[in-house]
């Protein structure tokens, strides 16, 4: 298990409007009256605004869950049953044994110190026990970022990070009619064994329990591929400096041609072609300074101060 938040910090800051995941407002509200949001208490005053003037902004963790919310109210999942799922996806994932996928006790510890200075382990370790891991936890790590530590954290930890296609299975076991809940991972580079032992696990579920099962991987994709999300990943810290400098020139009306260069020594170079419509006087001007007549070509290649390379090609008729 890692924690998403050492590699993407600003997952947590509240950016992404309701418009983009297709919720209307008044149906966000209502969501928030029966609970199934994980929010605090709202504020008194905020009962006094109209529905469509109230602005709502949530972080990546929180509009993922409206996602989720969405795709079972539009199969129609009761309330109740969302509730529960709430309950289990905002708790501090748990060890348990006998849970498919669910991860071990050292996996946790050594995601949560990653957090904390080395010299301080030795000292952490032996505070820790599997009884007080979430009162532990709770304590020593600030509100926001024990988000990550979360059933909902490890989902974008599992897609945006180790690239898992991960699934919530919600389980209504046939006798008794009681829901449970668990993360089921499709680890692509996991040993035969351990494959063969999962497929025996689910196919033994399948067989036995009811199960609604949610994947993941295309709820985030439309958080961080949609066009509409694009400038909400670039405030999350999601694309490296190459790819903030690809998405400029992309988005530049001007830019006409991109040319990607990567050496041996994984050092990438741009060469962006950006094209211009100067008319009117401003282009009296610049034909006067270049000496310019009709159907030529200049290309100016600015070195630096001191140094201009101007290239002009003549069409000639015969």
């Amino acid at each position: 298990m890692i924690s998403i938040l050492n590699y993407y910090p600003l997952l947590t800051e509240k950016k992404i409007p309701l418009k983009p995941l297709d919720v209307h407002p008044r149906v966000y509200f209502n969501w928030k009256q029966e609970g199934l949001l994980n929010e605090k208490e709202s504020n008194p005053n905020e009962e006094n605004i109209a529905v469509q003037r109230r602005k709502v902004f949530l972080n990546a963790f929180e509009a993922l869950w409206v996602l989720i919310i969405k795709e079972l109210r539009n199969l129609n999942i009761d309330l109740k049953t969302i509730l529960e799922l709430k309950k289990f996806l905002f708790t501090i994932v748990q060890v348990d044994e006998n849970k498919v996928g669910a991860p071990t006790f050292e996996e946790i510890i050594d995601t949560f110190l990653e957090t904390i200075p080395l010299e301080l382990h030795g000292a952490i370790k032996k505070q820790l026990s599997e009884k007080n891991m979430d009162s532990f936890l709770e304590n020593i790590i600030d509100e926001e970022s024990i988000i990550a530590f979360r059933y909902i954290g490890s989902l974008l930890t599992d897609v945006l990070l180790l690239k898992k296609a991960v699934s919530i299975v919600i389980i209504k076991e046939t006798k008794t009619s009681e829901l449970d809940f668990f993360i089921a991972q499709n680890n692509c580079n996991a040993t035969i064994e351990k494959k063969e032992e999962l497929y025996k696990e689910y196919a033994t579920l399948l067989s036995n329990n009811t199960l609604i099962n949610i994947p993941i991987v295309p709820l985030v994709s439309q958080l961080f591929e949609d066009e509409s999300f694009e400038k909400y990943c670039v405030s999350f810290g999601l694309f490296n400096s190459h790819e903030k400098k690809l998405l400029k020139a992309l988005n530049d009306d001007s830019c006409k041609k991109i040319n990607v260069i990567k050496y041996d020594s994984e050092r990438i170079t741009f060469d962006i072609t950006k094209e211009v419509d100067v008319k009117g006087d401003s282009a009296k001007e610049i034909r006067k300074i270049l000496g310019l007549k009709q159907y030529e070509k200049v290309e100016v290649i600015y070195r630096n101060d001191k140094h201009l390379v101007i290239k002009n090609t003549q069409r000639e008729n015969n």
